[in-house]
């Protein structure tokens, strides 16, 4: 029987229904194996889980992102990924990042006294003054500088003082101040005293001023006539507001012990809010605060709410020496900030986005130093025979009678 002839578009059509069905069969098999696959991994998955946590060798939370299992992986300020094994299962869930030691000494937050001397010596972020400032003040040159991010709040409140008694006669006659003029300072002080050591100027490299957060106030009237800054009358508006601007008067009256300076009721430090807030409503210095956040760790910060009822939490995180780097952990997805101390760790604060009824942290004074404070701190009396001050801290009298006001210079 002779075969009939295929015509060459039959022969076409005929060759594309053979590849359709061969692509069909493909399909099909690949299906199969991605179900018996699905299959064999979920029935390991329960085998691996089930097993474990029905006998308690771990819990459903280590699972649900509670617990850091394996490693954990954080990015530092400069992008680089660094990864830690970790040993132990951590009892919360935190983000954490990693910040480079050498940070220690940087930020709002740095502790600058005889024990902790200044280490930063990039002035990168000083500004003048005199290109920054309003109205509402003076300052008594061109080359005043401070760290920029101090700036705007020194202009909201010294506008804000001059709104509120009409004086504008405030001049600043100290801000930023480089190693190389704090010891010309010093150097000064010792060939006028004849003294060996200064007890009116800190040590070089050992000052306030050479970090840019600090600030020495003086008077300077219309009638080109000068004053001192006692903080007294009108001016006594600075302190009792100067917490609401991230600032504090550094030097009490009543710290002296302390701090290790003279009372200096013209001195003033910016550290930001809330923690201005908390230092003056309680009546503590700068270094006793740096002390009581110690106690307050990632599982215990201290909640402070400022004069607006702004809510915070604010926890020390000691500094791991033996690395480079410090693992940070941070408690919630809100706003924060991250200052080294000066001395051994970081302190961060959370801002909680959150508006909490207004909180007083003023500590009764007297209960352990014998000193009353007023809500802001000032000294309204003492208990130290034979000394007597004002309310603004100020000695009026002593065993000899004698009033006196020494001024020294940080």
């Amino acid at each position: 029987m002779a075969k009939k002839k295929i015509s060459p578009e039959m022969e076409k059509r005929i060759r594309k229904e053979k590849m359709r069905r061969k692509a069909e069969r493909k399909r099909k098999f690949k299906r199969a194996m991605d179900i018996f696959a699905a299959v064999l991994l979920f029935g390991g998955f329960c085998a691996a889980v089930g097993y474990p946590v029905a006998t308690g060798m771990i819990s459903i939370d280590s699972m649900t992102g509670k617990e850091a299992i394996g490693e954990v992986k954080t990015t530092d300020e400069s992008s680089e990924t660094e990864t830690e094994p970790v040993t132990e299962a951590a009892t919360k869930s935190y983000e954490t990042i990693t910040v480079k030691n050498e940070k220690i000494y940087k930020g709002d937050l740095i502790l600058v006294n005889a024990d902790y001397p200044f280490k930063d010596s990039n002035d990168a972020d000083i500004v003048t003054l005199y290109n920054e400032k309003t109205d509402s003040y003076s300052v008594s040159g061109m080359e005043i500088g401070l760290q920029k991010n101090a700036v705007e709040p020194l202009n909201d409140m010294l506008d804000a003082f001059y709104e509120e008694t009409g004086h504008s006669d405030i001049l600043i006659i100290a801000g930023f101040r480089t190693l190389e003029q704090q010891q010309a300072l010093y150097d000064e002080d010792l060939e006028r005293t004849g003294l060996d050591t200064s007890t009116l100027v800190a040590l070089p490299g050992h000052s306030e001023h050479e970090s840019g957060y600090a600030m020495d106030f003086s008077l300077f009237f219309d009638d080109g006539t000068a004053g001192d800054y006692d903080g007294t009358g009108d001016y006594e508006w600075i302190d009792e507001h100067c917490a609401d601007y991230g600032f504090i008067l550094r030097y009490p009256a009543d710290k002296t012990e302390i701090t290790g300076i003279q009372h200096e009721s013209w001195h003033y430090r910016y550290i930001g809010r809330p923690h201005a807030y908390y230092i003056m409503q309680s009546g503590i210095c700068y270094e006793e605060y740096i002390e009581e956040l110690k106690e307050h760790d990632v599982e215990n910060p201290l909640e402070i709410v400022d004069s607006d009822g702004k809510a915070y939490q604010v926890y020390y995180v000691p500094a791991e020496m033996d690395r480079t780097v410090t693992y940070v952990p941070l408690v919630s997805d809100k706003p924060y900030t991250i200052s080294g101390n000066n001395a051994d760790g970081f302190i961060v604060t959370i801002d909680l986005e959150e508006t909490r009824e207004l909180v007083s942290y003023t500590k009764p004074a007297s209960e352990i130093t014998g000193i009353t404070t007023d809500e802001y701190g000032n000294v309204v009396a003492t208990e130290f025979t034979g000394i007597a001050t004002d309310e603004y801290g100020n000695v009026i009298s002593s065993s000899e009678t004698k009033t006196e006001t020494v001024r020294a210079v940080g």
